[in-house]
């Protein structure tokens, strides 16, 4: 999956987008050409006004949707704009319905042509809203993405759902002595230090810097200042082994992040919320989204 490029293989790759993308152009261009028909008749017969009114703001509405979408997935930026879409396909549906009603029941080609077209778009303004709107562990949107080699990213909760993504700041006195607690974050890959000289000397920590600090210093008693651990290296036991049921590409904003790809084995350090903490087969530490992962048995 590309992010922040533009890759139509990413729509072609999942069926009930292109589907669905498909039947809007149709119903769109089935629409349209109805209304320009029904309008050209209604001004032939000195008709005053329109004869379409409002519906002319909702078909280009509706295409500006249909671009909005393609673009959305060919840019797996679902994350970043389904509010957006769910919001103006909430509007969408409102002209859909109306302009179905104006014209499936009248006797003339041209207008039952417009409101099958509507007919249509009300139909895949419906099934996108339901997609878009709702959770990404949500029954909708795993039947939406089954059958399909590709999933898009949708953020639903991203920077709070995470183990130890979120900082805590601590600032308080131990005594007059100064030191330091100095360690290594493995999926930061930055060493840390948290610095307590002085009475009221701020300290910033993770609250995952903490368990990890814990957890090392539980591990590696110090003699002396010396880890007794020191050249022996330590190995982290990985009970449960996961398969990717989708390509993933880490976002460049966040270093916690890894790629994997379809197929790929990963071991699972943490498989509690949403984001995973994972290693892949080379080695490489960090956190994945838990719904493109599926649990092997043992």
């Amino acid at each position: 999956m590309a992010r922040g490029g533009f890759d139509v293989r990413q729509v072609f790759s999942h069926p009930a987008f292109l589907i669905t993308l498909l039947l809007a152009v149709v119903g769109w261009f089935t629409a349209f050409v109805g209304q320009v028909i029904l309008e050209a008749k209604y001004h032939s017969l000195n008709g005053k006004g329109s004869a379409v009114g409002v519906a002319w703001f909702g078909i280009f509405l509706q295409l500006f949707l249909i671009i909005g979408v393609f673009y959305t997935l060919a840019t797996d930026s679902v994350a970043v704009h389904r509010f957006q879409l769910s919001l103006f396909l909430a509007i969408a549906v409102v002209f859909a319905v109306w302009g179905t009603n104006a014209g499936i029941y009248n006797e003339t080609s041209f207008q039952l042509a417009m409101g099958a077209g509507w007919l249509i778009l009300s139909v895949v303004d419906i099934l996108w809203l339901l997609h878009f709107s709702a959770d990404e562990d949500s029954f909708q949107v795993h039947m939406w993405n089954s059958g399909a080699s590709t999933s898009f990213a949708r953020g639903s909760g991203r920077r709070n759902t995470r183990n130890g993504s979120s900082n805590l700041g601590i600032s308080g006195g131990m005594g007059s002595s100064g030191g330091g607690i100095s360690y290594q974050n493995p999926y930061s890959g930055v060493g840390s230090k948290a610095g307590m000289s002085g009475m009221g000397g701020p300290a910033g920590l993770s609250v995952n810097d903490l368990h990890n600090a814990q957890d090392n210093n539980a591990r590696s008693p110090t003699i002396g200042g010396a880890s007794m651990m020191e050249g022996q290296g330590s190995q982290q036991d990985y009970i449960l082994k996961a398969k990717a049921l989708y390509s993933y590409s880490a976002s460049p904003d966040d270093p916690n992040e890894i790629s994997f790809t379809k197929g790929d084995i990963l071991d699972i350090v943490d498989n509690s919320g949403k984001w995973w903490q994972a290693r892949k087969s080379d080695g490489t530490k960090g956190i994945v989204p838990s719904n493109y992962l599926t649990i092997l048995p043992s």
